[in-house]
């Protein structure tokens, strides 16, 4: 069994990490609330006799361990702020849990300096509308809007792709986390498979899977609908590659069906293409608003 002894915390320009010697790797599980960490491991028992805080960094509030079960120990790090995105990893047999930092976000300009990364979903596969319209082709032409408002918004994209190139569903993410991108958005359209009626079950959707991502599916998803004029099909918790990371909130839009002639044909215009992006530009700066009120 592991065996946790002493718990200690270090601070860097956008994360806090706290390390914690096992003795072994062993299984784990992090569980996140809205403003904690809880890191059960498995297999372990908890002696902690130390737990070292740091004087000058206040994103931490407190660190509280248990036995939960035998063999189980839980160790719960509570937050002076909401969960923006974390991630662990082993340094020999030491569990590191990075926690990391909100972003600072300025009230009356939400999007100023925010690196924002943006996804044009597919290629390689997609639906296809019925002129023939790809869904990579739509995807991008939104994506390449988007890019345009966010800027003029005043916040930095990155483009996982600008051109009609396959890339693979992992290293869009990776380039995501690599290059540091504080939110991540998913451009897709929609279609169903043979036997179900588009006309009535089309709709505006878009999906998260982590729980600090909820927030930001709910605001783009209603200005997605006000915007888009289509049934609100609500949010939906996705297991999906795009969304299942959790460095940083990311959400994967489904705004038209583009099986259908005339969601097909505003993705073909600008001003569709338009609509669309200013949508995902308005809940992400509500999104924005409401978490630096959270300060």
């Amino acid at each position: 069994r592991g065996v946790v002894r002493a718990l200690s915390l270090t601070s860097a320009g956008d994360r806090v990490t706290l390390r914690v010697p096992v003795g072994q790797r062993i299984p784990f599980q992090v569980l996140p609330g809205e403003h904690s960490l809880d890191l059960k491991l498995y297999g372990a028992v908890g002696d902690v006799d130390w737990i070292r805080y740091l004087a000058t960094d206040s994103l931490v509030e407190r660190i509280r361990w248990a036995q939960t079960a035998d063999g189980e120990t839980t160790i719960s790090v509570a937050l002076a702020r909401p969960v923006w995105g974390y991630r662990t990893r082993w340094e020999r047999d030491d569990l590191l849990l990075e926690v990391r930092r909100p972003p600072p976000i300025d009230p009356a300009h939400p999007l100023r300096g925010r690196l924002i990364a943006v996804d044009p979903g597919h290629p390689p596969a997609g639906a296809t509308g019925p002129t023939g319209l790809r869904e990579a082709e739509a995807n991008l032409g939104v994506a390449l809007e988007l890019r345009r408002l966010l800027e003029g918004a005043g916040a930095r994209v990155l483009m996982t792709r600008t051109t009609d190139t396959a890339i693979d569903l992992y290293p869009r993410v990776a380039l995501a986390e690599r290059e540091g991108a504080e939110l991540l958005v998913s451009v897709h359209n929609n279609a169903l498979p043979d036997g179900v009626n588009p006309l009535t079950n089309n709709g505006t959707s878009v999906y998260y899977n982590q729980p600090q991502s909820v927030l930001l599916a709910r605001e783009v998803q209603a200005a997605l609908v006000r915007r888009l004029g289509l049934r609100d099909l609500g949010i939906g918790l996705g297991d999906l590659a795009l969304v299942r990371g959790t460095w940083m909130p990311s959400i994967l839009t489904e705004g038209l069906f583009m099986i259908l002639p005339d969601q097909e044909a505003a993705l073909r215009t600008m001003e569709g293409r338009r609509q669309y992006a200013a949508g995902i530009v308005e809940g992400v700066r509500r999104f924005l608003g409401e978490r630096a009120r959270n300060h």
